[in-house]
């Protein structure tokens, strides 16, 4: 969830709240437009995503560190938990603690903000506390906010800004046009996105259990890590797995595994697959029902339609008689800027070419002499 700045004449703001199918699509769920990021906006937002989402058991909100959501998240969505995307915190404590960009402790931040177990997690959250002053700076952002290993609920993969970027990027420039040509190709982006994943959800084979494209991949993978291990029973429902060095131990009853894996994600970890062939189980059985083909085909089973000539609305008499005029915004002279302001502690990425070593080209359209190998 976050916001992002149109580049029309009146420079409005656009809420944007996404959420990731089974098959790591971007689901979009609510768009608003407003003039700022106040306390009120976000309100009324959070409002709007409450009815058209209702109440949602274990559910999640993931955003940056933005001021007014922190305030008003809770009093729309009291049972939800929040948290942030490590990646602003990661930029901030750059800044803040003057890193630089291949410092060892961004590193080991990263690696801890991703750690399935609180076991991986202390073993680098240690390297941190090497530098005191950076591992106050994370502790006081709130370990479960950035960690997942200590969030309380599943947050599944959603560690970084990617889905917001995403989404940000397919409408770079639809953000240049005024709100109702905006709105009109919004529908048209969703309409393509469900039929595209209606027919593909369809053409999917009927044995095909889990979605191929990503999640079944992803246990396949599994599954050629699970034959180089060996699965030893404890009782009826407990059984060990030597894994190298390491030993995890898989509670079939639970449907839990020391690596925590199966748990916050709700995809069997290798240490189950192992388990699974030595009871000679259905390893799909232990998969969440949220990864399934026949979701992804409720998930887009409706239609979205475009939006009627403006002969053709209804309008009631009471919308029709109001008079809606622009926002008391400042037009500032000049070009309006197109690319967006780098973050704090964001740096930009500078590319070389990988034939001549020089900036500015790629070795496609590389023009420049490149020299010659000394041969002994």
């Amino acid at each position: 969830m976050a916001a992002t700045h149109l580049k029309s004449k009146y420079k409005n703001v656009m809420f944007i709240a996404n959420a990731f199918d089974g098959n790591r699509n971007i689901y979009p769920l609510t768009f608003g437009i407003g003039d700022l990021e106040t306390d009120a906006l976000w309100h009324y937002f959070f409002t709007k995503l409450h009815e058209a989402i209702g109440v949602c058991p274990n559910l999640v909100i993931i955003s940056d560190r933005n001021v007014s959501i922190e305030n008003v998240w809770n009093k729309v969505f009291p049972t939800a938990q929040h948290g942030i995307y490590f990646y602003h915190i990661k930029g901030n404590m750059k800044h803040t603690c003057k890193l630089k960009k291949r410092d060892q402790m961004l590193m080991h931040f990263e690696q801890a903000a991703k750690s399935y177990s609180m076991a991986e997690f202390d073993c680098h959250f240690c390297k941190i506390k090497r530098k005191e002053h950076v591992a106050q700076y994370i502790e006081h952002a709130g370990l479960h906010k950035w960690s997942r290993a200590h969030m309380d609920r599943r947050r599944y993969n959603v560690m970084t800004t990617n889905i917001v970027k995403s989404i940000n990027s397919v409408l770079r420039f639809v953000r240049m046009l005024l709100v109702v040509h905006l709105i009109g190709e919004i529908i048209n982006l969703l309409m393509k996105w469900f039929t595209e994943r209606r027919e593909l959800a369809l053409k999917c084979p009927t044995t095909t259990t889990l979605f191929p494209n990503f999640r079944e991949n992803k246990l396949r993978n599994r599954s050629d890590d699970a034959s180089r291990m060996n699965a030893v029973k404890l009782n009826n429902v407990q059984y060990n797995v030597v894994d190298g060095d390491m030993d995890d131990l898989v509670h079939l009853m639970n449907n839990s595994c020391s690596c925590s894996k199966l748990q916050l994600e709700q995809l069997p970890s290798k240490h189950v697959v192992i388990v699974c062939r030595f009871l000679k189980l259905n390893v799909y059985s232990k998969a969440s029902q949220y990864y399934t083909r026949n979701t992804w085909l409720d998930v887009y089973s409706h239609s979205i339609y475009s939006v009627q000539p403006q002969g053709m609305w209804v309008i009631p008499e009471d919308v029709r008689i109001r008079v809606v005029l622009p926002p008391m915004a400042k037009v500032m002279p000049g070009r309006r800027k197109k690319l967006r302001i780098p973050s704090q502690g964001e740096g930009t990425i500078t590319r070389k070419c990988s034939w001549c070593g020089s900036t500015g080209h790629k070795k496609i359209t590389c023009k420049n002499n490149i020299p010659l190998r000394n041969v002994s």
